[in-house]
């Protein structure tokens, strides 16, 4: 009554055919992506060596002095069409007030960045663990778009900085401070 013999049973094929497939699906990712998890992971142990964000925030720094840089320009053209003396107190003081002001950009981007990196940092070691657990992560995560943000935080600052500048101010009528608004609204 059990129905047989002493053969044993055969498996069906379609069994056997999706062994094989997950076979070859297990094979695959253990070629290709067990090598850039490690590679992620490897990333993300480095983010906390010492000193690991201070490329991030020199290179926001910098982008930042370039900017104030340009305005700094447009401010030397606007006082030498409006005929004022470079060494004259008026000029000097806007100098002075907007090198104070570059300073403080620098500074609040150097910082904005050194943040974000470490905020980062964390947010791709939630990654690893959610990984580890098999879980779905956004193990690609916004690093550009999170310096274009500080970047656009950072001309904001300079463009605001550069308007509170009589010389750029007072010549606004005129071509060339026409063209020194356009250059200040153009990078932000």
């Amino acid at each position: 009554m059990c129905g047989g013999g002493g053969s044993s049973p055969r498996e069906m094929e379609s069994k056997t055919a999706l062994a094989r497939q997950a076979a070859n699906a297990l094979q695959r990712y253990g070629d290709i992506f067990v090598p850039l998890e490690n590679m992620y992971i490897n990333d993300t142990k480095s983010m906390f060596a010492d000193g690991a964000s201070d490329e991030a925030m020199a290179s926001a720094q910098n982008q930042t002095s370039a900017i104030y840089e340009e305005g700094f320009g447009d401010m030397r053209g606007a006082q030498f069409q409006m005929g004022l003396d470079p060494m004259s107190g008026r000029a000097q003081g806007e100098s002075s007030a907007l090198r104070e002001a570059q300073a403080r950009g620098m500074g609040l981007a150097g910082s904005d960045a050194g943040i974000s990196y470490t905020d980062s940092a964390y947010a791709n070691l939630g990654n690893v663990v959610q990984m580890g657990q098999g879980l779905q992560s956004q193990a690609v995560d916004g690093n550009i778009s999170r310096m274009a943000g500080s970047l656009d935080r950072a001309g904001a600052a300079a463009e605001k900085d550069f308007a509170k500048s009589q010389s750029i101010a007072s010549i606004a009528g005129t071509g060339a401070g026409m063209a020194a608004g356009y250059g200040l609204g153009g990078r932000v």
